[in-house]
């Protein structure tokens, strides 16, 4: 017959392993975030570097004038410029 104490001890080393999955879960779930969250940033500046590389390529064409590369170029880089200022964690 088992005694309250080796019940305990099972209550207790299943509640362990449960805590230690939750942990582990909750680990790999910030680890994933953070990987998606480098990607996306990795995509837009391939889209970014993409853009301005076909813009410029227009403007060496002749396809479009000086003045609206220069435009779009200043758009293009303020653009970034404030996603990178949305993405900065607030600091105190």
């Amino acid at each position: 017959m088992w005694s309250g104490r080796h019940d305990d001890y099972f209550e207790l080393t299943g509640q362990a392993i449960a805590e230690e999955i939750e942990r582990r879960r909750s680990i790999q779930r910030a680890k994933a975030v953070k990987f998606s969250r480098e990607q996306v940033e990795l995509s837009r500046k391939i889209a970014h570097e993409t853009e301005a590389v076909e813009l410029e390529r227009l403007a060496v064409l002749g396809q479009i004038p000086q003045a609206e590369y220069k435009a779009r170029m200043a758009a293009l880089e303020d653009h970034a410029d404030e996603r990178t200022w949305q993405e900065t964690p607030d600091t105190p």
